[in-house]
């Protein structure tokens, strides 16, 4: 049985994510299988919501860089850790950067996680805390 590819964030676009949401794939952080297996979400629209979130959270994560300092513990996204090797914290990042139901953040953050979680950004690898 060959092994699955290796799930490198190569996915960019809502629809390219929407078009492999059953790629069963390792992910670095989750282990072997598809998204929608991960995330328990096949809603198409969910997963719209869930990258236009992401590209907001991407920016203010790289755009907080320059002035995040890790002994303030005031970070709007919930960072902890050195500048290049972040954990955000989601209910402070969701707080800050969603425009989306309260009962939709289960299933948005958990997506974004399974997508991204360990991902290199501009600014450095992005880590996520509960």
């Amino acid at each position: 049985m060959k092994a699955p590819k290796t799930y490198k964030y190569e996915w960019k676009t809502a629809e390219e994510v929407i078009a492999n949401i059953d790629t069963v794939v390792k992910f670095p952080t989750f282990g072997v299988g598809s998204v929608a297996k991960k995330t328990g979400v096949t809603n198409p629209e969910t997963y719209r919501k869930a990258h236009a979130l992401w590209l907001k959270l991407k920016d203010a994560f790289n755009a907080e860089a320059a002035t995040y300092n890790p002994e303030a513990y005031n970070s709007n996204l919930g960072s902890v850790g050195k500048v290049e090797r972040r954990e955000v914290l989601r209910s402070r990042w969701w707080d800050e950067l969603s425009e989306y139901a309260e009962d939709e953040y289960d299933d948005i953050t958990r997506i974004i996680e399974v997508l991204h979680d360990y991902e290199v950004l501009e600014t450095g690898r992005i880590l996520f805390g509960s």
